[in-house]
């Protein structure tokens, strides 16, 4: 390992073996995967490498990554232990529901922390799919901290938050057959980084761009890049497609994705100081990213844990009530939630537990509870009006 920096990644799923791992090992960083998973850190261990296929529409760039270590979450002393350590980074990369529980092990690191070396900087990198994310981490840590380890996190700890316009979809059957533990990515080449945030050195690499404007990076990225690809999955579900490229190909489709971008650019614009000629070329380079057949992206994994995806601030409601706060008419937006609202289930378990609420309470309850839109709400009338038409899907 020699002088490398010490780099903590929690969350061994596709997107911390994929996008994040790339992204520190290009820093110099040594790893170390943390995860809930015991199963999947002893396959890492045993393997010693494993390959990241980044999709080039017309072949597969490949990226090895090896000489790392793993470590079960079970292993808090273990894991306290590393975070110990001088100039250490913590990547968290783990779903949104998962931010809780991630804090619990954090709380115990930081509290030693401030404890050992009070003085020295502690930053967590996130890498997490949700806009809310840093807000309710550092509500966990007040939460959980007290005293001078609560005194530590606010003076200490940098929550430095990142845009990640990477897809991690299933890797084909004959890749996985070659590597088990590979992962397919976009190959999206840069990770910005909130350059505000940090408390001590940030990592650097041709990878990463530090920022000083990471919420208009960040909200642009959620209602673009998490748009297109939603509108893709609800508008596609009545019509039975089973590929994100495949549903692309259907001009209404493609036209409806292609609406609701040119409805989040107005709040983009309006809110953050985007020209129209910045976020037209963003928009094409966005779809060009999404339409790629290599990535072999479904339908139903795009569609999964709708709740989440119908949030107040995510990227179907944030971009249409953003819209409207900028003079904006977000008529197709409204539509594609309209369908994420009738969604079927699948065998996605908080979908399934959704649209039973839908079913047993009401559109109306329904999009006050989950979108957090109020019933005189000019996004919840419209809403409920195109839902109220549709046949359903089943």
């Amino acid at each position: 390992m020699g002088s490398k920096r010490e780099a903590v990644v929690i969350g061994a799923g596709k997107m911390g073996r994929g996008f994040c791992a790339e992204i520190l090992a290009s820093a110099g960083c040594h790893l170390t995967f943390v995860d809930s998973d015991e199963t999947r850190v002893e396959r890492l261990l045993h393997a010693g490498s494993y390959t990241i296929y980044k999709a080039r529409k017309t072949y597969f760039e490949t990226v090895t990554i090896e000489g790392f270590d793993a470590l079960p979450l079970s292993r808090e002393g273990e894991i306290s232990d590393l975070v110990a350590r001088r100039g250490v980074l913590v990547m968290i990369a783990v779903p949104s529901q998962q931010i809780e529980k991630v804090a619990s092990l954090l709380c115990v690191c930081i509290a030693r922390k401030a404890m050992e070396t009070p003085e020295e900087p502690l930053d967590i990198l996130l890498c997490i799919n949700e806009i809310d994310a840093k807000r309710r981490l550092i509500a966990c840590f007040e939460g959980m901290l007290g005293g001078s380890a609560l005194e530590y996190a606010q003076r200490r700890v940098g929550i430095v938050e990142t845009v990640a316009i990477c897809m991690c979809p299933e890797l084909p059957d004959n890749l996985a057959e070659r590597d088990p533990l590979g992962v397919l990515t976009n190959g999206y080449p840069e990770m910005p980084m909130d350059a505000t945030a940090f408390k001590g050195e940030p990592p650097r690499s041709e990878k990463i761009r530090l920022t000083y404007h990471l919420a208009a990076e960040a909200h642009r990225k959620m209602y673009t890049f998490n748009t297109a690809y939603a509108s893709i999955a609800y508008l596609s579900s009545p019509k039975h497609y089973v590929w994100a490229t495949e549903a692309m190909k259907d001009p209404e489709i493609q036209q409806s994705v292609l609406d609701a971008l040119a409805e989040s650019t107005i709040g983009l614009c309006g809110e953050y100081g985007f020209t129209r000629e910045e976020m037209a070329a963003w928009n094409e380079r966005i779809l060009a990213v999404i339409d790629n057949p290599l990535l072999g992206d479904t339908i139903n994994r795009l569609g999964s844990d709708t709740p989440r995806k119908v949030g107040p601030q995510d990227r179907l409601v944030g971009a249409a009530l953003l819209c409207l706060k900028h003079g904006g008419d977000p008529a197709t937006l409204a539509r594609v939630i309209a369908y994420a609202y009738r969604y079927p289930a699948s065998d996605d378990p908080r979908t399934a537990a959704f649209m039973r609420f839908i079913e047993s309470e009401g559109i109306e309850t329904a999009l006050e509870r989950y979108s957090r839109l109020a019933l005189r709400n000019q996004l919840h009338r419209r809403i409920r009006e195109i839902y109220e038409k549709l046949e359903d899907p089943a």
